[in-house]
């Protein structure tokens, strides 16, 4: 079994928050492995650096994409006012412009993969807990993966962005695939969804 948190920041070295799942690691204090997803690639280095006592751990700067998607490259967007943390880093620029309107909105290119993809290429048959927060993409990517395909036991998204009826459609699937909602995700502010593999 496996950890895999996709959209990380910088775990516990943001400024103005604490990370929900790397809590959770730390307090389980696991020797499974780790997968940390970012595709921001100014997390890197604070990621690199929290981590780095942990073996365990493996860190790759890429973006998830859904499993319908063979881009190998995409376009992320984001504004200098965001600093230092960098919290928002979308692919969608009409996202990072709802938050801000008025600023100058740059971008940066970022290798991508689908997430079936990464779960192959990483040898992931079984996952104890999936974490996503991918600004955005949550949607795409849980309404494209095969939820048969992967033993996942426990998953935890952002439902914050999701529409009336994307939640609807997105709880549907879960429950559908053998799933049942188990309380809040891993985000301290309460915006993440947690769904549980079984009764």
């Amino acid at each position: 079994m496996s950890f895999i948190q996709i959209g990380s920041g910088s775990a516990n070295l943001d400024t103005s928050f604490e990370d929900g799942f790397t809590n959770f690691i730390k307090k389980n204090r696991t020797t499974r492995k780790i997968l940390i997803v970012e595709a921001n690639s100014m997390h890197i280095k604070n990621l690199k650096k929290f981590w780095k006592s942990k073996k365990n751990v493996k860190i790759f700067n890429l973006a998830i994409i859904p499993d319908n998607s063979s881009k190998k490259k995409m376009t992320f967007f984001y504004s200098d006012k965001d600093k230092p943390d960098y919290q928002l880093f979308s692919n969608s620029k009409s996202f990072v412009l709802r938050y801000f309107p008025d600023e100058k909105i740059r971008k940066k290119k970022v290798n991508c993969i689908n997430i079936s993809s990464f779960f192959k290429k990483n040898k992931i048959k079984k996952i104890d807990y999936l974490s996503i927060d991918i600004e955005g993409m949550d949607f795409d990517v849980l309404m494209n993966l095969n939820l048969n395909k992967f033993f996942i036991k426990n998953i935890s998204f952002e439902h914050l962005h999701l529409s009336f009826i994307q939640k609807f459609i997105i709880v549907f699937k879960f429950l559908n695939s053998g799933y049942y909602f188990s309380g809040m995700g891993f985000d301290i502010r309460k915006s993440d969804w947690m769904f549980t593999k079984g009764y």
